[in-house]
């Protein structure tokens, strides 16, 4: 056994047992490139018994088992890298086909067999058959790019009887491939994406250098092989900076943004509100706060459950999206409230041509808002098929009429959506409809 190795392995282990108990909540991206660490780790267990003496099977075994879980490994961090890859139709099957002979490929090396037409054939099937399932799944040209510079190579390869070179070779091209996909799909500003992008680079170059360097200068295998060991950890901690700067993305966007809607909340709402209300005293434009409150929704949470609130409050947030102009905000302030920023509707009456405000246009908002909230909501199967209606009474606000400031400016909104709303129930006290249906689908 190799007893220097041990450190190394247990570094690693340690390592992804960690990423194993962070993976778990984490996208399926990562949860494929701790896959490809474990088949890492795998190669480092295999390489501890690979210079076992007098043991020429347990040597043999070790080396497929390394090679094997390289490719593997390599496999696994690609499909992280390349979610159309994950998404095409059949995936499954198109790395099955591409994947065998390169198996069999680095297996045969590894057990030591040097038949010149054993290679011929593994690597003019390997070429058939990626050519042939890129045509049949109509891939782009960059797939068959991929399947020639793959098995091109590696024919010159095993047709000059340079195995070594074709396994390696191998190798550094999927390893090269790992670091052009992440180097695309990671984000530009990412520290982390460097730390990875750089390691299978290196990792690459180390497998392409490794046979010329066993053969010309022996005397630099240990030098390289040190290198090669080192990228997965400059990997690995990569993979830790990726996944600290993606926590530091969500924790921003939970901080302004409301987790059930994805909706803006009351802070990134209150902020906006004072920078439309600062360019609109700038521009002298007018604007105006809808705070909208449904009605009806605390009974649907009586009677279903908050689960079923939840969804019918994510289906009225996209209605309302939906519903809303691009240059406005719509946010969710808590519970079952709602509040719209509408700029731009009219000019402000203290410039020296006074202007009515726009009330066909305020009317369209309005009128499209009480549509969205209105539309029907089917609940799912977990709730019988049920449809939910509500509807919702709305306060508006106008600047600068009604206030300059956004507090005075939000409470008279919700002075005029709480009116409005004691006028609906004494209504319906008196004999008006419901705002609440419940019917099946």
């Amino acid at each position: 056994m190799n007893y220097l190795l041990l450190p190394d392995f247990f570094a690693m282990a340690l390592l992804v047992c960690l990423l194993l108990f962070r993976g778990r909540r984490e996208r399926d991206d990562m949860r494929l490139w701790i896959a490809g660490l474990l088949l890492i780790l795998l190669e480092c267990a295999a390489r501890i018994v690979y210079s076992m003496p007098n043991g020429l099977v347990m040597h043999r075994a070790s080396h497929v088992v390394a090679l094997d879980a390289y490719l593997l490994a390599g496999v696994m961090f690609l499909l992280s890298a390349s979610p159309g890859l994950r998404r095409m139709p059949r995936s499954t099957a198109f790395l099955c086909f591409n994947i065998g002979p390169n198996l069999a490929l680095l297996t045969i090396y590894s057990l030591d067999s040097r038949v010149a037409s054993l290679y011929a054939v593994l690597v003019g099937y390997g070429l058939v058959t990626g050519l042939a399932s890129c045509a049949l799944l109509r891939r782009r040209w960059t797939y068959y790019a991929a399947v020639a510079g793959i098995w091109v190579p590696l024919a010159i390869c095993t047709g000059t009887l340079h195995y070594r070179m074709a396994a390696y070779l191998d190798l550094s091209f999927v390893y090269m491939m790992c670091a052009i996909a992440f180097g695309k799909t990671l984000q530009s500003r990412s520290r982390g994406k460097i730390a990875v992008v750089t390691g299978f680079v290196v990792w690459s170059l180390c497998f392409l250098a490794h046979p010329w360097v066993s053969e010309v200068y022996p005397q630099w295998a240990d030098f390289l092989n040190e290198l090669w060991n080192m990228q997965k950890f400059i990997i690995t901690v990569g993979l830790l900076l990726v996944l600290l700067e993606r926590q530091i993305i969500s924790n921003q966007w939970l901080a302004l943004h409301d987790e059930l809607t994805s909706l803006p909340n009351r802070r990134l709402f209150d902020d906006r509100l004072e920078f439309a209300l600062a360019r609109a005293a700038r521009e002298r434009h007018r604007l105006a706060i809808f705070n909208l409150d449904l009605d009806g929704f605390k009974q649907i949470n009586d009677t279903m459950g908050h689960d079923a609130g939840d969804v019918l409050l994510k289906a009225i947030s996209r209605n309302l999206e939906n519903a809303t102009r691009r240059s406005d905000t719509l946010a969710r302030l808590g519970g079952d409230e709602f509040s719209l920023i509408a700029v731009d509707i009219g000019d402000d009456p203290r410039g020296p041509v006074s202007h009515p405000i726009r009330l066909p246009q305020i009317e369209r908002i309005f009128a499209a808002m009480l549509r969205a909230v209105e539309l029907p909501v089917a609940l799912g199967a977990d709730y019988d098929n049920q449809v939910a209606r509500v509807s919702a009474s709305v306060g508006v606000a106008f600047y600068p009429e009604d206030g300059e400031d956004a507090v005075t400016l939000m409470r008279l909104a919700d002075h005029r959506m709480f009116g409005q709303k004691s006028e609906r129930a004494r209504v319906r006290k008196t004999g008006g409809t419901t705002p609440l249906t419940l019917r099946k689908a």
